[in-house]
């Protein structure tokens, strides 16, 4: 088996990267609707900024996923924004191996920390399976979902308004 190793991505990856940020946005059922020109433009962004990191998991030349992170908290923290292997070199070995690399490639920084969609199950299991435990949930309201019309209503609503309402303070 050829060594499973990182490189440096450049601007020549980017279509690359591009079309496995597009296969890692439906395989974990995300909401993006960017466009595969979109998302190489996204890409060659982040590849121009200083902050962020895209680093392409190679085994020999062939490549079999990527990882795009920053580091924050001054050097106390890596966030992982993306971290993906194509689907027909999962379930081999390679995704556990490739965060080991990475994991070795940030050295001294204490935490690696990432988001997963709360419906991607699959994903939330690979991530328990690398040692990454939940640290908080974020919660979403779709201001276009329609209101609930029981929402905020009480249970047992006093049998008078005035002990809800003082008509004295306005």
């Amino acid at each position: 088996m050829a060594e499973l190793h990182y490189r440096s991505a450049g601007a020549a990856d980017v279509p690359l990267l591009a079309e496995m940020n597009q296969e890692l946005i439906r395989d974990e059922g995300s909401r993006n609707k960017m466009s595969l020109a979109e998302l190489a433009q996204r890409m060659a962004g982040w590849l121009g900024a200083k902050e962020w990191e895209a680093r392409l998991l190679l085994c020999g030349e062939e490549a079999v996923g990527y990882a795009l992170y920053q580091y924050r908290e001054q050097g106390a923290e890596a966030y992982l924004r993306q971290y993906m292997i194509r689907r027909e070199y999962r379930n081999r070995g390679y995704g556990l191996a490739g965060i080991r690399l990475l994991r070795e490639r940030l050295g001294d920084v204490p935490t690696l920390s990432l988001d997963v969609l709360d419906a991607n199950a699959a994903g939330r299991r690979f991530w328990a399976r690398a040692g990454f435990v939940p640290d908080y949930i974020h919660m979403r309201l779709e201001q276009s979902r329609p209101a609930d019309p029981d929402l905020g209503r009480a249970p047992n609503p006093p049998s008078d308004d005035s002990a809800c309402f003082d008509p004295s303070v306005q």
